[in-house]
């Protein structure tokens, strides 16, 4: 299989949905246009991931506690929930797999305005025994900046390791990762996001990040389908330590 290809086309449907989407709603319109752009992302989630991972939207809830609205919430099919109809579902924090905020056009005060709401968000989701629960955001485009500026936004948000933001598409060429161990040295304790220039892949390094985070056992079995060999690390250019590990 020519991975390559394989990511360049699943940047394509993206891009293909989206023209669709917009053709067929010509000059009507939904409530906000970043309305029908999560419903893309949903949809292109749904054909990838195993039934067992209910993709939605809506609300995270506890006893004492309610998580702003979620764009893409990914839920455990095998748990139950409190309040579904059709995409919108209230679901307990046990039961989350991750939960997506969607852009069109994100800015570098916008990213850190996101983040700092999932971190908020995240916290209370990992505090009850949900560590491996994901956080991400999704932008279609992006103001132009430095790396190291959508880094720092996204490091800044995060005081703890369970407020972290796993991994971002800033638009088709740019995206973040959170690595808890490095990359090049999986034994090593590591805590630092990477910013990587992805020429039109980055959307789709999204995607396969998001099956990582929700089947990692079958990922990791079947690496050399899901990524390439070379892998991102020839594209990363910035690296940003996470405010707990610079305290230690």
């Amino acid at each position: 299989m020519d991975i390559r290809s394989y990511f360049e086309s699943l940047g394509s449907e993206f891009r293909a949905l989206e023209q669709r989407v917009r053709y067929l709603l010509a000059d009507a319109h939904w409530q906000t246009d970043g309305e029908w752009k999560e419903s893309v992302l949903r949809q292109v989630l749904r054909r990838h991931l195993p039934s067992s991972a209910v993709v939605g939207r809506g609300f995270v809830v506890s006893s004492a506690w309610v998580s702003h609205q979620l764009d893409v919430l990914i839920y455990d099919a095998a748990k139950p929930v409190v309040f579904r109809d059709a995409d919108l579902v209230v679901t307990t924090a046990d039961a989350v797999l991750g939960v997506i905020e969607v852009k069109s056009k994100i800015s570098l005060s916008q990213l850190r305005e996101t983040a700092k709401k999932l971190a908020h968000d995240m916290g209370n989701v990992r505090s009850r025994s949900n560590s491996e629960a994901f956080a991400g955001v999704f932008s279609y485009s992006s103001w132009d900046a430095a790396p190291e500026r959508y880094l720092e936004s996204i490091a800044s948000a995060a005081s703890r390791w369970n407020e972290r933001l796993d991994f971002a598409c800033l638009d088709p060429n740019r995206f973040i990762r959170y690595w808890h161990f490095d990359p090049r040295d999986d034994s090593r304790m590591y805590q630092r996001w990477h910013s990587y220039s992805l020429r039109g892949l980055a959307s789709a390094y999204f995607v396969h990040n998001v099956i990582d985070a929700v089947s990692p056992y079958s990922v990791v079995s079947n690496s050399d389908v899901w990524y390439p060999s070379h892998g991102k690390e020839p594209f990363c250019d910035g690296v940003a330590a996470s405010s707990w590990m610079e305290a230690e």
